[in-house]
Protein backbone atom coordinates (compact mmCIF):
# COMPACT_ATOMS: atom_id res chain seq x y z
CA UNK A 1 0.00 0.00 0.00
CA UNK A 2 1.41 3.43 -0.97
CA UNK A 3 0.51 6.55 1.16
CA UNK A 4 1.49 9.80 -0.20
CA UNK A 5 1.95 12.92 1.65
CA UNK A 6 2.29 16.14 0.65
CA UNK A 7 2.97 19.23 2.11
CA UNK A 8 2.52 22.73 0.97
CA UNK A 9 2.72 26.28 2.04
CA UNK A 10 1.53 27.66 -1.25
CA UNK A 11 1.82 25.69 -4.11
CA UNK A 12 0.21 23.32 -6.59
CA UNK A 13 -0.31 19.75 -6.40
CA UNK A 14 -0.27 16.43 -8.46
CA UNK A 15 -1.93 13.46 -7.54
CA UNK A 16 -1.41 10.01 -8.26
CA UNK A 17 -4.97 8.94 -9.93
CA UNK A 18 -4.97 5.34 -8.64
CA UNK A 19 -5.73 6.28 -4.92
CA UNK A 20 -8.99 5.16 -3.31
CA UNK A 21 -9.39 8.36 -1.23
CA UNK A 22 -7.80 11.44 -0.71
CA UNK A 23 -8.10 13.56 2.07
CA UNK A 24 -6.49 16.68 3.41
CA UNK A 25 -5.96 18.92 7.11
CA UNK A 26 -5.01 22.17 6.71
CA UNK A 27 -3.26 23.03 10.70
CA UNK A 28 -4.40 25.83 12.84
CA UNK A 29 -1.58 28.59 13.99
CA UNK A 30 0.96 26.29 16.10
CA UNK A 31 2.34 24.37 13.38
CA UNK A 32 1.49 20.10 13.03
CA UNK A 33 4.16 18.92 15.21
CA UNK A 34 3.10 21.32 18.40
CA UNK A 35 2.49 18.28 20.16
CA UNK A 36 -0.86 19.24 21.18
CA UNK A 37 -4.30 20.22 19.39
CA UNK A 38 -2.83 20.12 15.91
CA UNK A 39 -0.63 16.72 15.94
CA UNK A 40 -3.22 15.02 17.84
CA UNK A 41 -6.01 15.81 14.86
CA UNK A 42 -3.76 14.23 12.70
CA UNK A 43 -2.83 11.58 15.07
CA UNK A 44 -6.28 10.59 14.18
CA UNK A 45 -6.29 11.39 10.35
CA UNK A 46 -3.45 8.46 9.98
CA UNK A 47 -4.87 6.30 12.47
CA UNK A 48 -8.23 6.08 10.56
CA UNK A 49 -5.96 5.76 7.20
CA UNK A 50 -3.54 2.91 8.71
CA UNK A 51 -6.65 0.94 9.42
CA UNK A 52 -8.48 1.29 6.22
CA UNK A 53 -5.75 0.20 4.37
CA UNK A 54 -4.59 -2.71 6.48
CA UNK A 55 -8.31 -3.85 6.47
CA UNK A 56 -9.71 -2.84 3.71
CA UNK A 57 -6.69 -2.58 1.60
CA UNK A 58 -7.90 0.85 0.20
CA UNK A 59 -5.47 2.65 -1.00
CA UNK A 60 -5.33 6.22 0.33
CA UNK A 61 -3.21 9.93 0.08
CA UNK A 62 -3.65 12.38 3.02
CA UNK A 63 -2.74 16.00 1.66
CA UNK A 64 -1.46 18.72 4.19
CA UNK A 65 -1.19 22.68 4.60
CA UNK A 66 0.77 24.32 7.06
CA UNK A 67 0.28 28.31 7.10
CA UNK A 68 -1.28 31.38 8.88
CA UNK A 69 -4.94 32.52 9.43
CA UNK A 70 -4.09 34.36 6.50
CA UNK A 71 -3.19 32.34 4.20
CA UNK A 72 -5.87 29.09 5.18
CA UNK A 73 -8.42 29.84 2.69
CA UNK A 74 -5.58 29.76 -0.36
CA UNK A 75 -4.61 25.54 1.01
CA UNK A 76 -8.07 24.65 1.37
CA UNK A 77 -8.88 25.80 -2.27
CA UNK A 78 -5.51 24.19 -3.50
CA UNK A 79 -6.26 20.82 -1.70
CA UNK A 80 -10.41 21.01 -2.39
CA UNK A 81 -9.13 21.17 -5.84
CA UNK A 82 -7.87 18.26 -5.87
CA UNK A 83 -11.23 16.49 -5.54
CA UNK A 84 -10.48 15.42 -2.11
CA UNK A 85 -13.19 13.72 -0.07
CA UNK A 86 -13.09 15.30 3.06
CA UNK A 87 -10.99 18.40 4.27
CA UNK A 88 -10.19 18.56 8.27
CA UNK A 89 -9.36 22.06 10.05
CA UNK A 90 -8.23 22.34 13.41
CA UNK A 91 -8.93 25.81 15.06
CA UNK A 92 -11.21 28.39 15.33
CA UNK A 93 -8.97 30.67 13.71
CA UNK A 94 -9.94 29.05 10.21
CA UNK A 95 -13.50 28.94 10.47
CA UNK A 96 -13.96 31.90 8.02
CA UNK A 97 -11.87 30.48 5.43
CA UNK A 98 -13.71 26.99 5.44
CA UNK A 99 -17.08 29.32 5.10
CA UNK A 100 -15.47 30.74 2.37
CA UNK A 101 -14.25 27.55 0.47
CA UNK A 102 -16.76 24.89 1.61
CA UNK A 103 -19.33 26.68 -0.54
CA UNK A 104 -17.17 26.51 -3.88
CA UNK A 105 -16.24 22.60 -3.24
CA UNK A 106 -19.75 21.08 -2.56
CA UNK A 107 -18.55 17.66 -3.56
CA UNK A 108 -16.05 18.03 -0.94
CA UNK A 109 -16.84 17.48 3.11
CA UNK A 110 -15.69 19.55 5.66
CA UNK A 111 -14.71 19.26 9.25
CA UNK A 112 -13.83 22.20 11.16
CA UNK A 113 -12.84 21.89 15.29
CA UNK A 114 -13.55 24.39 17.55
CA UNK A 115 -16.04 26.94 15.37
CA UNK A 116 -19.02 26.60 13.85
CA UNK A 117 -19.81 27.06 10.02
CA UNK A 118 -23.07 26.11 8.96
CA UNK A 119 -23.27 23.99 5.05
CA UNK A 120 -25.08 21.18 3.49
CA UNK A 121 -21.10 19.85 3.45
CA UNK A 122 -19.78 20.93 6.64
CA UNK A 123 -19.41 19.20 10.01
CA UNK A 124 -18.54 21.38 13.11
CA UNK A 125 -17.27 19.76 16.48
CA UNK A 126 -17.01 21.92 19.44
CA UNK A 127 -15.87 20.38 22.82
CA UNK A 128 -16.97 21.28 26.83
CA UNK A 129 -13.27 21.52 27.57
CA UNK A 130 -14.32 23.17 30.89
CA UNK A 131 -15.46 19.54 31.96
CA UNK A 132 -12.19 18.22 31.00
CA UNK A 133 -10.46 20.91 32.86
CA UNK A 134 -12.47 20.35 35.97
CA UNK A 135 -10.84 17.12 36.21
CA UNK A 136 -7.58 18.04 35.82
CA UNK A 137 -8.52 20.58 37.87
CA UNK A 138 -9.57 18.72 41.01
CA UNK A 139 -6.40 16.48 40.17
CA UNK A 140 -3.79 19.60 40.99
CA UNK A 141 -6.36 21.03 43.97
CA UNK A 142 -6.02 17.82 45.83
CA UNK A 143 -2.57 17.48 45.08
CA UNK A 144 -0.90 20.45 45.25
CA UNK A 145 1.53 20.34 48.11
CA UNK A 146 2.07 24.32 48.14
CA UNK A 147 -1.93 25.08 47.83
CA UNK A 148 -1.00 27.36 44.60
CA UNK A 149 -1.38 26.01 41.29
CA UNK A 150 -1.16 28.01 38.01
CA UNK A 151 -2.37 28.30 34.36
CA UNK A 152 -0.85 29.29 31.73
CA UNK A 153 -3.04 30.15 28.53
CA UNK A 154 -2.00 30.61 24.63
CA UNK A 155 -4.09 33.24 23.05
CA UNK A 156 -6.39 35.17 25.36
CA UNK A 157 -9.64 34.10 24.05
CA UNK A 158 -12.93 32.63 25.33
CA UNK A 159 -12.22 29.41 24.21
CA UNK A 160 -9.13 28.76 26.38
CA UNK A 161 -10.91 30.69 29.15
CA UNK A 162 -13.07 28.03 29.05
CA UNK A 163 -10.46 25.75 30.37
CA UNK A 164 -9.34 28.27 32.24
CA UNK A 165 -12.94 28.63 34.16
CA UNK A 166 -13.22 25.19 34.81
CA UNK A 167 -9.19 24.37 35.98
CA UNK A 168 -10.33 26.99 39.00
CA UNK A 169 -13.90 25.26 39.46
CA UNK A 170 -12.00 22.10 39.56
CA UNK A 171 -9.14 23.41 42.30
CA UNK A 172 -11.65 24.70 44.40
CA UNK A 173 -13.68 21.90 44.45
CA UNK A 174 -10.72 20.09 45.83
CA UNK A 175 -9.12 22.88 47.78
CA UNK A 176 -11.61 25.89 48.27
CA UNK A 177 -8.31 27.47 50.13
CA UNK A 178 -6.11 27.26 47.38
CA UNK A 179 -4.95 29.91 45.05
CA UNK A 180 -4.69 29.51 41.51
CA UNK A 181 -2.35 31.88 39.48
CA UNK A 182 -3.69 32.22 35.85
CA UNK A 183 -1.55 34.35 32.89
CA UNK A 184 -2.06 34.29 28.93
CA UNK A 185 0.71 34.34 26.45
CA UNK A 186 -0.75 37.17 24.21
CA UNK A 187 -3.86 38.81 22.42
CA UNK A 188 -2.93 37.51 18.72
CA UNK A 189 -2.28 34.29 17.20
CA UNK A 190 1.73 34.00 17.89
CA UNK A 191 0.62 33.34 20.88
CA UNK A 192 -0.20 29.61 20.29
CA UNK A 193 4.00 29.57 18.84
CA UNK A 194 5.61 31.36 21.43
CA UNK A 195 7.47 28.90 24.12
CA UNK A 196 9.77 31.21 25.34
CA UNK A 197 6.60 33.55 26.89
CA UNK A 198 5.01 30.79 28.66
CA UNK A 199 8.34 29.30 30.10
CA UNK A 200 9.08 32.53 31.27
CA UNK A 201 5.33 32.93 32.78
CA UNK A 202 5.90 29.05 34.24
CA UNK A 203 8.61 30.23 35.94
CA UNK A 204 7.27 33.19 37.36
CA UNK A 205 4.26 31.29 38.76
CA UNK A 206 6.25 29.13 40.41
CA UNK A 207 8.45 31.80 41.76
CA UNK A 208 4.98 32.71 43.60
CA UNK A 209 4.70 29.18 44.90
CA UNK A 210 2.90 26.93 42.36
CA UNK A 211 4.15 23.64 42.04
CA UNK A 212 1.72 22.20 39.61
CA UNK A 213 0.81 24.25 36.14
CA UNK A 214 -1.22 23.82 33.76
CA UNK A 215 -0.73 24.62 29.83
CA UNK A 216 -3.78 25.17 27.35
CA UNK A 217 -1.32 27.11 24.87
CA UNK A 218 -0.91 24.95 21.95
CA UNK A 219 2.75 24.86 20.46
CA UNK A 220 3.64 27.75 23.83
CA UNK A 221 2.83 25.28 26.02
CA UNK A 222 5.94 23.23 25.50
CA UNK A 223 7.59 26.26 27.28
CA UNK A 224 5.75 25.39 30.56
CA UNK A 225 7.12 21.43 30.04
CA UNK A 226 10.72 22.46 29.55
CA UNK A 227 10.58 25.06 32.45
CA UNK A 228 9.09 21.90 34.69
CA UNK A 229 11.69 19.32 33.36
CA UNK A 230 14.44 21.53 33.65
CA UNK A 231 13.98 22.98 36.77
CA UNK A 232 12.43 19.71 38.20
CA UNK A 233 12.09 20.76 41.83
CA UNK A 234 11.55 23.80 44.47
CA UNK A 235 12.45 23.90 47.70
CA UNK A 236 9.29 24.91 50.19
CA UNK A 237 9.90 27.99 51.94
CA UNK A 238 6.97 26.87 54.22
CA UNK A 239 4.82 24.71 55.55
CA UNK A 240 3.34 22.22 53.02
CA UNK A 241 -0.19 20.52 53.02
CA UNK A 242 -0.29 17.08 53.58
CA UNK A 243 -2.05 15.65 50.36
CA UNK A 244 -0.48 12.54 49.82
CA UNK A 245 1.57 13.44 46.86
CA UNK A 246 4.45 13.34 48.88
CA UNK A 247 4.06 9.73 50.19
CA UNK A 248 3.26 8.76 46.37
CA UNK A 249 6.25 10.33 45.22
CA UNK A 250 8.42 8.44 48.11
CA UNK A 251 7.77 4.99 46.57
CA UNK A 252 8.90 6.29 43.05
CA UNK A 253 12.64 5.64 42.05
CA UNK A 254 14.19 8.69 41.12
CA UNK A 255 15.90 10.08 37.75
CA UNK A 256 19.38 10.13 38.21
CA UNK A 257 18.93 14.03 37.58
CA UNK A 258 16.69 14.55 39.62
CA UNK A 259 18.35 12.57 42.42
CA UNK A 260 21.65 14.53 42.16
CA UNK A 261 20.06 18.18 41.98
CA UNK A 262 17.03 17.96 44.15
CA UNK A 263 17.83 16.24 47.43
CA UNK A 264 15.61 17.83 50.09
CA UNK A 265 13.21 19.31 47.58
CA UNK A 266 10.14 18.85 46.21
CA UNK A 267 8.83 17.89 42.68
CA UNK A 268 7.54 20.29 40.06
CA UNK A 269 4.87 18.94 37.79
CA UNK A 270 2.77 20.13 34.44
CA UNK A 271 0.08 19.32 33.34
CA UNK A 272 -0.72 19.09 29.73
CA UNK A 273 -3.82 19.11 27.32
CA UNK A 274 -5.64 18.13 24.10
CA UNK A 275 -2.69 14.94 23.45
CA UNK A 276 -1.64 12.82 26.24
CA UNK A 277 1.50 14.74 27.03
CA UNK A 278 2.09 12.64 30.16
CA UNK A 279 5.46 11.33 28.20
CA UNK A 280 6.80 14.85 28.02
CA UNK A 281 7.73 14.79 31.65
CA UNK A 282 9.67 11.39 31.02
CA UNK A 283 13.17 12.78 31.58
CA UNK A 284 15.37 9.36 31.65
CA UNK A 285 13.12 7.35 29.04
CA UNK A 286 11.95 5.17 32.05
CA UNK A 287 8.35 5.71 32.81
CA UNK A 288 9.04 3.40 36.03
CA UNK A 289 11.08 6.96 37.71
CA UNK A 290 9.81 9.78 38.39
CA UNK A 291 7.90 11.61 36.28
CA UNK A 292 6.70 15.27 35.95
CA UNK A 293 3.93 15.10 33.93
CA UNK A 294 1.04 14.59 36.32
CA UNK A 295 -1.48 14.11 34.21
CA UNK A 296 -3.08 15.72 30.79
CA UNK A 297 -6.26 16.93 29.65
CA UNK A 298 -7.71 15.35 26.64
CA UNK A 299 -9.57 16.47 24.02
CA UNK A 300 -10.28 14.04 21.82
CA UNK A 301 -9.61 15.83 18.58
CA UNK A 302 -8.07 12.81 17.50
CA UNK A 303 -12.02 11.46 17.77
CA UNK A 304 -13.06 13.77 16.08
CA UNK A 305 -11.36 13.35 13.25
CA UNK A 306 -10.69 10.15 13.05
CA UNK A 307 -14.91 9.54 13.02
CA UNK A 308 -14.79 11.78 10.22
CA UNK A 309 -12.72 9.77 7.89
CA UNK A 310 -14.62 6.51 8.72
CA UNK A 311 -18.23 8.14 8.18
CA UNK A 312 -16.72 9.30 4.55
CA UNK A 313 -15.62 5.52 3.78
CA UNK A 314 -18.89 4.26 4.94
CA UNK A 315 -21.16 6.56 3.37
CA UNK A 316 -22.57 7.95 7.02
CA UNK A 317 -20.87 11.74 7.01
CA UNK A 318 -23.86 14.10 8.40
CA UNK A 319 -22.85 17.67 8.64
CA UNK A 320 -24.10 19.70 11.32
CA UNK A 321 -22.70 20.75 14.71
CA UNK A 322 -21.27 18.51 17.66
CA UNK A 323 -20.43 18.98 20.88
CA UNK A 324 -18.68 16.82 22.76
CA UNK A 325 -18.23 16.67 26.72
CA UNK A 326 -17.60 13.62 29.27
CA UNK A 327 -20.70 12.53 28.35
CA UNK A 328 -19.80 11.60 25.10
CA UNK A 329 -15.85 10.61 25.90
CA UNK A 330 -15.03 13.93 24.14
CA UNK A 331 -12.84 15.05 27.16
CA UNK A 332 -11.43 13.51 30.00
CA UNK A 333 -7.74 13.03 31.78
CA UNK A 334 -4.93 10.78 30.64
CA UNK A 335 -3.91 7.89 32.96
CA UNK A 336 -1.03 5.75 31.51
CA UNK A 337 2.12 3.85 33.08
CA UNK A 338 3.54 7.43 33.26
CA UNK A 339 1.33 8.97 35.87
CA UNK A 340 -0.59 6.34 37.61
CA UNK A 341 2.08 5.98 40.36
CA UNK A 342 1.24 9.76 41.49
CA UNK A 343 -2.53 9.45 41.43
CA UNK A 344 -3.49 7.53 44.81
CA UNK A 345 -6.50 5.35 44.03
CA UNK A 346 -8.38 7.14 46.73
CA UNK A 347 -8.00 10.03 43.95
CA UNK A 348 -9.15 8.02 41.11
CA UNK A 349 -12.33 6.83 42.61
CA UNK A 350 -12.94 10.32 43.64
CA UNK A 351 -12.54 11.37 39.94
CA UNK A 352 -14.71 8.82 38.30
CA UNK A 353 -17.69 9.47 41.19
CA UNK A 354 -17.26 13.39 40.05
CA UNK A 355 -17.44 12.41 36.46
CA UNK A 356 -20.57 10.54 36.49
CA UNK A 357 -22.04 13.52 38.54
CA UNK A 358 -20.91 15.70 35.95
CA UNK A 359 -22.96 13.39 33.07
CA UNK A 360 -26.36 12.89 35.29
CA UNK A 361 -26.13 16.32 35.64
CA UNK A 362 -25.84 16.67 39.36
CA UNK A 363 -22.88 18.51 39.24
CA UNK A 364 -22.95 21.11 36.99
CA UNK A 365 -19.27 22.52 35.47
CA UNK A 366 -20.31 26.47 34.43
CA UNK A 367 -18.84 27.31 31.02
CA UNK A 368 -16.59 30.67 30.33
CA UNK A 369 -18.90 33.44 29.39
CA UNK A 370 -17.79 37.01 28.23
Amino acid sequence: MRKLLVLLAAATLTLASAQDYVFGITFDAGGKFDGSFNEGTWRGMVRAIDELEAEQGLEIDLLEFEGTPETAAGGLRTIAGQGVELIVSPGFLQADAVDAVAGEFGDTFFVLIDAVVEGPNVRSVLFEEHEGSFLVGFIAGSLSQTGVVGFVGGMDIPLIRNFNTGFDQGVLHACPDCTIISNYVGVTPTAWNDPARAKELATNQQAQGADIIYAAAGASGNGVIDFVTETMCYRPTRPLRDTGLAEQVEQIQPHAAYAAACEGAQPLFFIGVDSNQNPLGDTDGNPDTLNHGLTSMLKRVDVAAYDAIMDVVAGTFEPGTRVLGLAEEGVGFALDEYNEALLPDSLLAELAMISDMIVSGQLVVQPYTD
